[in-house]
């Protein structure tokens, strides 16, 4: 009766791990499973992996004097910034212009959360 025991179990168990290998779908977010620290003790940017749809204009400060900043995934940014592949290229009160190479994408900001 063990002996049936023992194999019922030992073909379970070789079952639950005969299983499809778990992918994890991340829905257009960062995988949580992706380290943010390397092995020497860096921060990870994942920078590189931008798309144009990725950009999030979060705010704009602007002054009398050209000194204009935006918000964008939570960075602050000014003209000339890098963020990823794309260059600040103009940050009016309104919207702000990317260019990567020579192709050029403008965010603007969302009034009133709509």
């Amino acid at each position: 009766m063990r002996l049936l025991i023992l194999a019922f179990l030992f073909l379970s168990a070789n079952s639950v791990y005969a299983q499809q290998n778990f992918v994890y779908d991340d829905h257009g977010k960062r995988d949580p499973f992706v380290p943010l620290v390397s092995s020497a003790g860096m921060v990870v940017t994942y920078d590189e992996d931008l798309s144009v749809n990725d950009l999030v204009l979060e705010g704009i400060v602007t002054d009398a004097s050209g000194n204009n900043m935006a918000i964008v995934n939570g960075r602050v940014v000014r003209i000339g910034d890098q963020l990823g592949p794309y260059t600040v290229m103009a940050i009016s009160f309104d919207q702000v212009e990317f260019s990567k190479g020579p192709r050029r994408f403008v965010l603007k900001i969302k009034n009133g959360g709509t």
